[in-house]
């Protein structure tokens, strides 16, 4: 199942599954056209750089923020860059681990997974990742005392933001089942606007799919914190693209800050710009990905 935001924050549910949606689909969903500075000849030369997008969003709206970046790319490489993205965050995992991407903005906790599998670590995000709950200001739920009994939703069990609210709710002796009720949502923007209309109680996110929802659900809910922080996003390369290549997509990246559609970019996504993956980040993520790990084997 998918969901595409249109104007006026209205989700519309499409009862079908997809893996992967082809550039010339997304084209279609929003009325644009490819920029290039290629000429024909030398885009049929280059083949497509295939960036995958893991769904913390829906489709459209991942697809329109990031397409400053996939313009940026696509032209300071001097190649094109084609969007994916994922029905799910399950069927992303397996679809970047299996090597069906050769650029991937995934979550950190994949992103080290990543690591073993032939890819290479670009850049992370420079904000800092911090799980929040989102309530309605009228819910009356100030702490974590007023989580209990209530219907709590999430993206996905596999997203960071989620694994680590359980991990939090879990070391405050609140337990799946018997102290709160937890629901699943196609995607953070889901999982936020059923809180908006009193589907469920509080749902798990973070601050930046957060500020991708529309203006007039964000409107109707407000945050409650948590002591948990985690780096943020990270892009991966697969090493088939040769150190060279991937020398330059890193170098590349790095100055899209210094553009002014870099600058509206981080801006407006919150992500503040790009920092190396260091020691230290793949340190802090490593509990994390011992969970992921962990709900991965009971749900095979």
């Amino acid at each position: 199942m998918f969901a595409i935001y249109f104007e006026g924050g209205v989700e519309y549910d499409f009862g079908h599954k997809f893996q992967i949606m082809h550039r010339r689909q997304l084209i279609k969903l929003l009325g644009i056209l490819p920029l290039t500075s290629l000429t024909g000849a030398e885009a049929a030369e280059s083949n497509p750089l295939r960036l995958g997008i893991m769904p913390f969003n829906s489709t459209l709206a991942l697809f329109k923020t990031h397409q400053p970046l996939r313009l940026y790319l696509q032209n300071t490489l001097g190649r094109p860059v084609e969007l994916y993205t994922a029905a799910d965050y399950f069927s992303f995992l397996n679809a970047s681990l299996s090597g069906s991407y050769d650029l991937a903005i995934t979550g950190p906790h994949f992103g080290v997974m990543s690591l073993q599998k032939e890819q290479t670590g670009l850049v992370r995000y420079t904000a800092t990742l911090q799980p929040v709950f989102v309530v309605r200001p009228s819910s009356g739920i100030r702490s974590i005392d007023d989580l209990r009994g209530k219907r709590i939703g999430l993206s996905s069990r596999l997203s960071i933001s989620s694994i680590g609210g359980v991990k939090w709710l879990l070391d405050h002796d609140l337990r799946m089942g018997r102290d709160y009720q937890l629901f699943e949502r196609t995607t953070h923007g889901a999982a936020v606007a059923a809180v908006a209309v009193g589907e469920l109680d509080a749902a798990i996110t973070t601050h930046t799919p957060l500020r991708q929802v529309p203006e007039d659900v964000r409107a109707k809910v407000t945050i409650m914190p948590i002591d948990v922080r985690v780096p943020h996003l990270m892009t991966m390369a697969h090493n088939r693209l040769g150190k060279a290549e991937i020398t330059r997509i890193r170098a590349a990246l790095l100055r899209f800050d210094k553009t002014p559609e870099g600058q509206a970019f981080f801006r407006e996504t919150g992500y503040e710009g790009y920092n190396e993956i260091t020691p230290a980040d793949l340190a802090a993520l490593a509990p994390y990905v011992e969970l992921t790990r962990s709900l991965l084997a009971h749900s095979a």
